[in-house]
């Protein structure tokens, strides 16, 4: 305080004798803020220390994981003494699908009691409790589900972004949890990725401007009610590159200099760490070949060091086992990287007592693991987790009701009414007189789930019916109840046949539901598979019917074609569950007689071909169909002419998709070796060696395109695949890359080693010991076990030759059935095999 005064002394003189009473009285108010948050800082910081020094290293262990609900118990995390829980996408409370807000709180209370005790007694804190409410409170039953990000990019508004955020954290605090894993402050760069839709924008600012006024939402502006009533924690993720990788491969390989990395995909943590976000997720992704889990000089460096990120950096799903030399329950190098708290499944007591023994031992330090502890209980004091209480005292509106919260879906009308783009309206097509005869095509009209998208209930989004969204609006209601206000007429189709001849027919057409790796793709060509929609609307307007199209996705695809079959075409991208604001724009008002004008504007340019997958604002050739920022109003008089609809031919890197599926594929052909003889598999059908059977292969009796491989302890045998021309998969490597093989171990013998090779020609190839690896794998179940393409060539496996990429073989006693093997780009939702490779030469 008495620097204070005098610095205080020094400028007030000064500024006096500038006559400015206005810049002393700002002064003074800024210093004594400083003053009290420096003040409340050092507070902080000496209670944190207090505390930690109590704490034994277990305890402290403990508090750096983050475990999934259905892999853990109250009691254990009381025994544990673990710092946080998630749920997953699709994964509810007490496992009840049909679950009510009520066993969200019941749980929840239940964590937060046998977490503030430990079984011994010694110091504890509550659990957070995080969930991916991404686009509203998406697994909660009744939540309102706002437009995807996608959609909040394209209208260009922080306020109403802020506003929505607010309304989520509303939801999310009166079902009893924490913690949203939101927002993505991705920027993807290659529409064919599987997460496109959670971007706010291809444009960096755009991101880090959304990404700000969304942390602002969840958590509350710093210095005014931060983390305070109906407020949560919120999360800046994927740091850093997730939407800049090689192909679009989701979890793939992202090559770029720091300083491209920075200016693209940094912008976003800067401006949400400067809103005081809480957890910054670490990404799947790798940067020029090292996976983000593992890298100290971007976590700790860049993240909390150069940007002063002093909150929790948080692991993604099993994210750690995908560092090289890790597996999901031993990864010391995560940690000493910066990752201050595993998200980890089923395998978490496994990692409990590994890391335990990692810093027992020194390979971590407890220097580090104080720092992951210091920063978990900053922001567990910061968000007040003791004085808050048990979830179900926090609920400022007790009244809320998710399923009829008018509030929130009136919001989310509004979201959508913004977000919608007017890409072509020929002959001012739009807006329609709602007094009309209207057809409407396309069960995306009716099924909610299309306009959700993916992380909608579920985590794909997908095979969930409208049951499971009470409160919604599909779009074919919100369009219903305007026109019957309008006294006209409405029918519906589902493959464009009609009885009465509309006047004017509303196409809806787009993507499935997906998520994640499941959604990326190998170009934007748009396969729409309800019905034959060029034929139906080039049908519709040869019979003078106007045909409107309303296109739902995650991205911008390819519509060349679309397009000149539409009269007016709207992208909706994923609108959620308010399907009457599109009815809003589309229609005139019955009431009022007037137009809701579309205010909507591209986050993402738009392809002008199915190839163009990576065209971005600022590029050097940039040439797309529609410029980033374009978006037509009512004003507008422009038309839009007949467009090319020739089909460029596809490069495609086969990741993201099956390749070797069923015996033979791909021009691969199932090899067994035995006694030194080589039979070659053609239609499932073998013959082995007369004298001694020491390997079996049966395809019947199990599931299809599946095979029974059963080793009888004999020597030099195998199973492989070969293939009769050298294969490469250099390009696949670079983009992270993963041999994916679906298997399940029915018999283990311990005795004997059971090798997994990869063979590049003559005495050119690598083996790798498998029974360390499958001793934490499950019995008798299917998992998939992820071999990456970065471990073989690290071991000197020429990629650019593979004739044998998989061998099984063994000496010894093992049964194992082989499902579908298949390349994919990235390492999410498999067992990865820790790089350890024999020594000596390949067997």
């Amino acid at each position: 305080p008495f620097i204070y005064l005098n610095i205080i002394s020094l400028l007030t003189n000064y500024l006096m004798r500038k006559n400015s009473i206005k810049l002393i009285f700002s002064l003074c108010i800024f210093i004594y803020q400083f003053s009290l948050s420096a003040d409340e800082k050092l507070t902080l910081e000496n209670k944190i220390n207090s505390y930690l020094s109590k704490m034994t290293i277990q305890e402290k262990v403990g508090q750096i994981l983050m475990v999934e609900i259905g892999y853990i118990t109250p009691e254990e995390v009381q025994k544990y003494n673990i710092g946080a829980i998630l749920n997953g996408g699709g994964s509810f409370p007490y496992k009840k699908n049909n679950h009510v807000t009520q066993d969200w709180i019941d749980l929840a209370d239940e964590y937060y009691i046998a977490s503030s005790q430990t079984s011994e007694g010694e110091k504890s804190l509550p659990v957070f409790w995080g969930t991916d409410a991404v686009h509203g409170h998406n697994n909660l039953k009744g939540a309102t589900i706002f437009p995807h990000n996608i959609g909040l990019g394209a209208t260009r508004n922080p306020q109403l972004v802020e506003k929505i955020s607010r309304a989520v954290a509303a939801e999310v605090v009166a079902s009893g949890l924490d913690l949203t894993f939101a927002p993505a402050v991705s920027v993807p760069r290659d529409d064919r990725w599987g997460r496109t839709y959670e971007g706010f924008s291809e444009s960096p600012e755009l991101v880090a401007l959304l990404g700000k006024h969304s942390v602002i939402g969840f958590q509350g502006e710093l210095g005014n009610e931060f983390l305070g009533t109906n407020k949560i924690l919120a999360t800046a993720k994927h740091f850093i590159g997730d939407g800049g990788t090689l192909d679009g491969v989701d979890k793939g390989n992202t090559i770029l200099s720091e300083e491209d990395l920075i200016e693209i995909h940094g912008k976003g943590y800067t401006s949400t760490i400067e809103a005081g976000v809480q957890f910054v997720m670490a990404s799947f992704n790798s940067w020029n070949g090292d996976k983000l889990h593992g890298q100290k000089y971007l976590l700790t460096n860049l993240l909390k060091e150069q940007l002063g990120f002093d909150g929790v950096v948080l692991g993604d799903w099993n994210g750690h086992q995908e560092v090289s030399g890790c597996s999901v329950d031993s990864c010391a190098r995560a940690i000493n990287a910066g990752l201050d708290m595993f998200m980890i499944t089923d395998n978490w007591k496994n990692l409990y007592n590994n890391t335990l023994q990692q810093v027992i031992e020194g390979q971590i330090s407890e220097s580090r693991l104080d720092d992951a502890v210091k920063r978990i209980l900053r922001v567990k004091f910061r968000y007040r987790l003791v004085q808050k209480g048990k979830p179900s005292s926090r609920i400022a509106f007790k009244e809320l009701d998710h399923v009829d919260y008018k509030g929130n879906r009136k919001l989310a009308r509004t979201a959508v009414q913004e977000s919608l783009v007017l890409l072509k309206n020929n002959n001012s097509t739009l807006p329609l007189d709602p007094s009309k005869n209207l057809l409407i095509i396309g069960e995306g009209s009716k099924r909610i789930s299309k306009a959700t998208g993916g992380w909608s209930y579920s985590w794909q989004g997908s095979n969930v019916d409208n049951s499971y969204f009470p409160g919604a609006t599909s779009i074919y209601d919100g369009i219903a109840g305007l026109v019957r206000e309008a006294d006209g007429k409405i029918e519906y189709s589902e493959d464009g046949n009609y009885k009465t001849k509309p006047d004017v027919a509303i196409l809806i057409i787009g993507e499935n539901p997906y998520a994640e790796y499941q959604g990326t793709v190998e170009n934007l060509l748009l396969t729409n598979d309800e019905f034959n929609h060029l034929d139906v609307a080039s049908k519709l307007r040869k019979e003078n019917i106007a045909v409107v199209t309303l296109f739902i996705s995650g991205r911008p695809l390819w519509i060349n074609r679309e397009l000149n079959a539409s009269d007016a075409f709207i992208a909706a991208w994923l609108p959620g569950t308010e399907g009457a604001g599109v009815a809003d724009i589309l229609f005139i008002n019955p009431s009022t007689g007037k137009q809701t004008d579309f205010k909507g504007k591209l986050p993402f340019s738009w392809p002008k071909s199915a190839n163009q997958s990576s065209v971005n604002l600022g590029d050097e050739f940039y040439s797309p169909l529609f410029s980033f920022g374009y978006g037509l109003s009512y004003k507008d008089s422009i038309q839009l002419n007949q467009l090319s609809e020739e089909l460029n031919s596809f490069t495609n890197s086969k990741l993201g998709k099956i390749i070797l599926e069923g015996w033979p594929k791909s021009g691969l052909e199932v090899v067994l070796k035995s006694e030194n003889k080589e039979v070659f598999l053609i239609n499932k059908k073998i013959t082995t060696p007369n004298n001694k059977v020491s390997l079996e292969i049966f395809d019947n009796r199990i599931q299809e395109d599946s095979q029974r491989v059963n080793f009888k302890e004999g020597p030099d045998s195998s199973w492989s695949l070969l293939s009769s021309k050298p294969i490469n998969w250099e390009r696949e490597e670079r983009a992270s890359g993963v041999l994916s093989i679906q298997m399940k171990v029915l018999r283990k013998d311990y005795k004997k080693e059971l090798y997994l090779t990869s063979s590049c020609g003559n005495g050119c190839g690598k083996s790798f010991g498998l029974n360390n690896f499958l001793e934490n794998t499950p019995k008798d179940k299917w998992f998939v076990l992820g071999m990456p393409l970065k471990c073989l060539r690290d071991n000197g496996v020429d990629l650019s030759n593979l004739s044998k990429p998989l061998i099984f073989n063994t000496e010894g006693n093992w049964t194992f059935e082989l499902g579908k093997i298949y390349l994919e780009g990235g390492m999410g939702g498999k067992s990865i095999f820790p790089c350890k490779p024999l020594n000596g030469e390949y067997k």
